[in-house]
């Protein structure tokens, strides 16, 4: 047993061999040398996001700063007035109901003008009350109503009919009917009303007239709240 403990202690107590310290040195050294580079990078690294983030915003600050200038720039006059006579244009139409009096049975409606208007030179009622003259070239959108009563018997069965006549200055010759509604109505009473409504969209040209006709003038409600019965309404159409 003495004999063991002591060979151990031989053992314990060799020195180590120098070419074993020199490689453990070296190894250290290398991992001295490969840490000191890892801490390296993860530092660059670091730097190099903090410097990416903080660019961008800057970059973005600028653009949204040139934006409003840019808009400037291409907001000239000539936009502008564009953009002002669309709005002219969307804005734009003439609202007219039947005039009062004592009228025939057939003949042209007389036209008076009700409520506000914005006709921004796009129409005129002419002096006759009777033709609405067209002061642009273009497509418009042409709407009429027109109330008829009963005030006495007509044996029961009466024929309504009214137009929507176009009068041009580049042809010489009777007008164009452009609309045109009949009906023919039985009543039992003396006393009735009936709406007859009609509406299209068609191309005038400056000085072209529009007048509408009746076979029932004088049956033709001018009463209490006309303007909402018996209406006729143009305004320029621009299809989208």
């Amino acid at each position: 047993m003495e004999t063991v403990r002591d060979e151990i202690a031989v053992v314990l107590m060799e020195p180590v061999p120098v070419s074993r310290l020199k490689t453990y040195q070296s190894l250290r050294r290398q991992v001295y040398f490969f840490q000191s580079i890892s801490v390296l990078f993860c530092f660059s690294c670091c730097l190099f996001t903090v410097m990416y983030h903080s660019s961008p915003t800057t970059c973005k600050e600028n653009g949204t700063m040139e934006a409003p200038k840019i808009d400037r720039q291409l907001q000239g006059p000539e936009s502008s007035s564009e953009e002002s006579e669309d709005s002219q244009r969307i804005t734009s139409f003439i609202r007219l109901t039947a005039k009062s009096g004592n009228f025939s049975e057939e003949g042209h409606v007389p036209w008076m003008e009700f409520g506000s208007q914005n006709h921004n030179g796009y129409f005129t009622l002419d002096k006759d009350s009777e033709s609405l003259k067209i002061l642009r070239e273009g497509t418009y959108k042409v709407s009429l109503q027109i109330t008829y009563r009963g005030v006495e018997e007509h044996n029961g069965i009466i024929f309504l009919q009214h137009d929507i006549n176009h009068y041009s200055e580049s042809y010489h010759g009777p007008p164009q009917p452009l609309l045109t509604y009949m009906e023919t109505v039985n009543f039992t009473s003396p006393y009735w009303r009936k709406s007859l409504f009609s509406e299209g969209i068609f191309y005038l040209q400056v000085d072209d007239r529009l007048m509408v006709s009746t076979n029932s003038l004088s049956l033709i409600d001018v009463g209490e709240k006309k303007g909402q019965k018996t209406v006729f309404v143009v305004y320029p159409h621009f299809s989208t």
